[in-house]
């Protein structure tokens, strides 16, 4: 009897479905943040970046799997192993520690976005906005010199559309964004005279790279990213790359 119970145990401990990816020697298994139009569940190719992830890897004879979830689970779980990647991040000293970044293969322009009934003069120097509130996404890496400016009015959001509702709203008199994903937010997340009431100001704060980063706790981390590398070097050499950037505009 108690032989019978341990094999049932057994059997229904196995037909439960697994929540990590499966892997296998011929799948990437990525984990990324909805950020659109660079990475998104529902869009086309899921975005501009993760195409180009996908190019890249199919030149090699490899397939991507992607799951979506917040920032910071992103994180955790492409930390601890549980996922081959992160699809789309910017490179920081203190991420190198834990993750192996892979070549760069697109640009992100990271610009300050005000009301346009407002007037704010920017000319490059923090310092001079030291009076007013600075919407971020809580977790998002921007630029050294902005992350680490304590003396600057910072105000979290959990998301780029409740960061643009807090500027919509008065609740900051700026935020920080990626430039296209800003715009794109604007466009398809908010509503009537809404997607109007912002504007980016120039310069940008910085222009960051997008990078992908694997986990060193990963199996084969250092030869995924090697035929990351070789997989994007071949398709910009063969038009694929030129072709998927023409595609969405960059």
């Amino acid at each position: 009897m108690l032989k019978r119970f341990g094999i049932i145990i057994i059997l229904f401990l196995l037909a439960i479905p697994s929540q990590l990816p499966a892997r296998d020697n011929k799948t990437i298994s990525v984990a990324n943040l909805e950020w659109l139009p660079y990475s998104g569940r529902f869009i086309e190719n899921h975005g501009i970046g993760l195409e180009i992830i996908s190019a890249a890897f199919q030149s090699m004879g490899y397939d991507v799997k992607y799951n979506f979830m917040s920032w910071t689970l992103t994180l955790e779980e492409v930390k601890a192993g549980n996922y081959d990647a992160v699809g789309t991040a910017y490179y920081t000293d203190e991420r190198a520690e834990t993750y192996q970044f892979s070549e760069s293969f697109l640009e992100s322009p990271i610009v300050f976005f005000k009301r346009k009934d407002t007037s704010i003069d920017w000319n490059g120097d923090l310092k001079a906005l030291k009076d007013y509130r600075i919407g971020v996404v809580k977790g998002y890496a921007n630029s050294p010199e902005f992350d680490s400016a304590d003396y600057l009015d910072k105000v979290e959001s959990t998301s780029e559309v409740l960061l643009l509702k807090k500027i919509i709203y008065k609740q900051a008199d700026l935020i920080v964004l990626d430039k296209f994903a800003g715009f794109y937010s604007m466009k398809e997340k908010l509503f009537g005279a809404d997607k109007r009431k912002l504007e980016p100001i120039d310069p940008p704060l910085t222009v960051n790279k997008l990078y992908m980063m694997f986990s060193k706790n990963a199996p084969g981390y250092l030869q995924k990213t090697e035929t990351f590398n070789r997989g994007l070097a071949k398709i910009k050499s063969n038009g694929t790359y030129d072709r998927i950037i023409s595609k969405y505009g960059f």
